[in-house]
């Protein structure tokens, strides 16, 4: 079944509990701070038998860096290393160093540099921010001479997350679009994910 086929047969709100439960999975894996083979083969199996969870951001990103390491039938410790970071990563898991797990969904891969917010580009802005309103910041986008979008697509150049964010910005409304932005970038597309105050300065010190 193609991942087309899956997304428009499942609601969104499958998708969110597929991409919950999964990192509520891996928050627990990586507690304590290692990887076993075991535990890798059993979240390789999971997504096997809950495909809707690789059809949106995370499970997608963690599918192909399964797919990648198991390529040769093997697990070395390189590999093991590098995706226990990825893992951490992906979660906010830093119970080896403080510890306790942050139970928050993935956290975001913020862009906080190039951050060229040039006259016309398209931004689609999302959460709740400290400057002020949607339709405040939506007005200060435009006198910037940008274009603001409802919705994220391949034509939009970043998308601005509001300071008010919750770290469980995967429940909220307002996530459809972070997850919609991670998906073009795991297919490719260069679009920006940036937090509010990095883009107020973009746009001032222009």
């Amino acid at each position: 079944m193609s991942e087309y086929t899956i997304r428009a047969s499942l609601d969104q709100r499958a998708l969110v509990k597929a991409s919950q439960v999964l990192t509520g999975i891996i928050t627990g894996i990586v507690a304590d701070g290692h990887l076993h083979n075991a535990e890798v083969q059993m979240l390789s199996t999971w997504l096997s038998a809950n495909e809707a969870a690789t059809c949106t951001w995370p499970g997608n990103a963690i599918a192909r860096l399964l797919q990648e390491v198991l390529a040769d039938g093997r697990i070395d410790e390189a590999e093991r290393t590098h995706l226990l970071t990825e893992l951490q990563a992906l979660v906010g898991s830093d119970f080896a160093d403080t510890g306790s797990v942050d139970t928050g969904v993935a956290k975001l891969p913020y862009d906080t540099t190039d951050l060229n917010f040039e006259e016309g580009l398209r931004i689609c802005l999302t959460g709740e921010f400290l400057y002020g309103t949607r339709n405040a910041c939506e007005k200060l986008a435009i006198k910037a001479r940008l274009e603001p979008s409802q919705n994220v697509s391949k034509k939009v150049y970043a998308v601005v997350v509001g300071t008010h964010a919750s770290p469980d910005w995967v429940n909220a409304s307002y996530g459809t679009k972070i997850r919609r932005a991670m998906e073009l970038r795991e297919d490719g597309h260069h679009i920006l994910i940036v937090r509010e105050s990095d883009w107020l300065s973009a746009i001032q010190n222009r």
